[in-house]
């Protein structure tokens, strides 16, 4: 986890930048099933910022006007210590974290209406419907988790996301970390797989090299030989001989930063002409894309890049007629890449998305209506400090290239008879898709790769691939 002075730092800017109290909550156990059946826990990403490793049911007030920092903690109980072991008391946690004040957890609202008295408090809702239930009925806002737009007061998401957004030196060393796990997974997998197996076994060398480094998978792991479904969570397909498979996979470690990387490789180690043709472009567009990152350019313009540089090579293939800039004017490039080039990245795989376009997008900026381009969910120029994916994908999916409408609206742009034979082809199993992700940090002269190590070149690929056999 990051050194505690950088949580010292990060706690100093917020008081810095805020002109009234405010209060978090780090979020608690989460029951799976019956109510001592808990959910793996994970604080809140926005708590995580502040505090390493933080107790269930934490919560802190940070006050400006005398700088403070408050941490509510549950208390220390002997049976406690018998379920789940003994932990540091409250004077030790104090000097630990470098915080003002350890107070009991059950004194959270009565020390709030000591301290604060009649200033408005202001709070974050988090995923935990019962902290948000609490910090709300103690500061009387109205906020709603699960609405972008009413997760936080304005001013306060744009003070944590000026934090959240540019990545430190302590920061970056976490990313880098959890970047070298996941590349050990991937490179695991390539290496574990053959046909015949399930999807679910190569799965477990996955996340079983997560666990073995200390780490926990960032999201849900994505790997299908279906990989034209974009966020496809079922495991339980056969990997035949002339499948693509898709693993879209990170790691987690303790201080809550992640990993996102996507790999596509063929199931026997050997591209077929057409899978080395598609791969090749998409390598193409990630290429050209990490190539255009540096502070000052827009991200939108790089999403465009990548579009365009998929869009010629689809032509080529003749998948796609016509003049590529007028394709990708149109949107006819979405009928295989119909999602954004990617997102940032850091606390969560999706850094911030819970705040919504109020972050991912620049002042003034909105989203495109186009079908494809609308999912884009960064639109801000880059800036150093920045981290970010780059994810460009070529799919064949047949609730698109067989949508009626879509038949209509790109009859003379879109060959979609060429484009049937990629749908009914593997024994009508379909082609499926090819994404290549890596993480990006954006540097003051262009891009460093935070996820270089993890091999994408064909012929790096057709080596690995079987390999641990």
């Amino acid at each position: 986890m990051p050194a505690t002075t950088n949580h010292q730092l990060r706690r100093q800017q917020l008081l810095d930048a805020i002109d009234t109290p405010v209060l978090l909550m780090a979020g608690s156990w989460i029951s799976r099933n019956y109510p001592a059946n808990w959910c793996p826990f994970r604080a809140d990403s926005n708590f995580l910022l502040f505090f390493p490793q933080p107790e269930p049911n934490a919560a802190a007030l940070f006050d400006p006007r005398d700088q403070s920092v408050t941490l509510f903690l549950d208390e220390r109980t002997a049976e406690d210590a018998l379920w789940h072991g003994p932990v540091p008391g409250f004077d030790e946690m104090k000097k630990g974290l470098g915080v003002d004040s350890v107070q009991k957890r059950t004194d959270l609202a009565a020390v709030i209406r000591k301290k604060v008295g009649k200033r408005r408090v202001r709070t974050v809702a988090i995923a935990d419907p019962r902290a948000t239930a609490e910090a709300l009925a103690l500061t009387g806002e109205d906020l709603d988790f699960t609405k972008a737009d009413r997760v936080a007061d304005k001013s306060l998401v744009a003070a944590i996301a000026r934090l959240r957004d540019f990545k430190n030196s302590s920061e970056l060393a976490e990313m880098r970390a959890c970047a070298a796990v996941t590349a050990k997974a991937h490179v695991r997998a390539m290496a574990m797989t053959r046909p015949g197996m399930l999807e679910q076994e190569l799965v477990g060398h996955v996340e079983g090299t997560f666990a073995r480094q200390g780490c926990v998978p960032a999201y849900n792991t994505i790997l299908s030989v279906r990989g034209e479904v974009l966020h496809n969570h079922a495991h339980h397909n056969l990997m035949l001989e002339t499948d693509l498979v898709l693993l879209d996979a990170g790691a987690e470690n303790h201080a809550g930063y992640c990993a996102d990387v996507t790999r596509t490789w063929p199931v026997n180690g050997r591209f077929s002409p057409e899978a080395a043709d598609v791969y090749d472009i998409v390598l193409a567009a990630e290429k050209a894309a990490i190539d255009a990152v540096r502070p000052g350019v827009r991200y939108r313009d790089i999403h465009m890049l990548a579009a365009r540089v998929l869009t010629e090579g689809l032509v080529q293939l003749k998948l796609l007629r016509g003049n590529p800039d007028a394709l990708v004017e149109a949107g006819a490039h979405a009928m295989f890449f119909p999602h954004g080039v990617g997102h940032l990245l850091g606390l969560d795989v999706h850094d911030m998305e819970q705040f919504g376009d109020q972050v991912g997008y620049a002042p003034g900026r909105t989203r495109s209506q186009q079908f494809g381009t609308r999912w884009l969910r960064l639109d801000r120029d880059l800036a150093p400090g920045m981290c970010f994916t780059i994810e460009p994908g070529i799919y064949f999916v047949p609730a698109i290239l067989r949508n009626p409408e879509f038949r209509r609206q790109f009859k003379g742009q879109v060959d979609f008879t060429r484009a049937e034979a990629f749908l009914t082809m593997n024994s009508k199993r379909g082609f499926g898709g090819v994404r290549i992700e890596d993480d990006v940090h954006c540097t003051p002269s262009g891009a460093e790769v935070l996820t270089a190590s993890v091999p994408k070149e064909r012929a790096a690929i057709e080596a690995l691939v079987g390999s641990g056999q």
